[in-house]
Parts: structure tokens; sequence; C-alpha cells
């Protein structure tokens, strides 16, 4: 959440929203219910916007509990979107290398391919050229290991 030094004259409520930690939607629904006070209007653009002392209120109201009705009001923490990994799927690079070597006459799997890589670079290809790593595993699978 913001400091009070760090309060623009002016935020939309996109803005505002964002920096009570919160979606938008939800601010949109707590106003409603008269937690947050609503908003000034523009006259020109008719746009909603909030004013530094209606920031600091609600600024205020999210720090105390208790909102612009009086009414207490739990804010819970917002969640964090936890990136989901995708099962036994091969990274784009793997599923290339799989292509090449098959191009080469070896006979192989994906999981082959994967288990080879972790072996010959536990530190990652990243550092690695292609061509080195390509030919790197071709011996592997020549050789039987």
């Amino acid at each position: 959440m913001l400091m009070n030094n760090d309060f623009k004259a002016v935020c939309s409520v996109t803005e505002l929203a964002k920096n009570l930690d919160m979606s938008r939607a939800r601010f949109y629904q707590l106003q409603k219910m008269g937690v947050f006070p609503e908003p000034v209007y523009c006259i020109r653009t008719k746009r909603p916007f909030y004013p530094l002392d209606l920031q600091q209120r609600c600024i205020e109201i999210r720090k105390t509990g208790i909102g612009h009705n009086g009414q207490p009001i739990i804010f819970y923490r917002r969640r964090k979107n936890k990136p989901v990994k995708p099962q036994n799927q091969l990274n784009a690079d793997h599923k290339q290398l799989v292509d090449t070597l098959r191009q080469l006459g070896l006979k192989i799997t994906a999981s082959e391919v994967k288990s080879a890589v972790s072996t010959l670079y536990p530190q990652g290809t990243v550092d690695h050229d292609g061509g080195a790593i390509v030919r790197g595993l071709f011996r592997h699978f020549r050789q039987g290991v």
C-alpha cells in the first residue's frame, strides 16, 4: 500500500484499487456497500477519480477496518496467483532436441532425452551451444549409455 508521500493529486479508480491491493471489481463491490466513499466525477469527461483527500480516506479505511459507513470490515490478503506447472510436458528446447535426434536416425523417446539432458548438463543448457548439445546427446545415445 502507499505511504503518505506517495499519493498523486488525483487517481483513477483502477489506480486506487491497485494501491489498496485489491481488484477493481472488489473495490466497486465495497464501494456500493458503503465501505469506500463515492468518487468525484469530472464534469467535462464524466470519468470518476479520487482526489487526494479521498485517497487518504480509502487508505485509512483499509488500515483501520472501519468503513466510510461506520461499519467494521475485514480485509483479507489478496491471493497470489500461483503459476500452474504443466505435468509431464517437455519444454520447447527438449522437443526440438527430440526432433533433431530423430532426424539423425536415433529411435528415442522424449523422456530419454529429458533424462540425458539432465545427466549431461546438470547446470542446464543455457550456456551451451545448440550444436554442441545435439552432438553430446547423439554421442550419449550412440554409445548406449
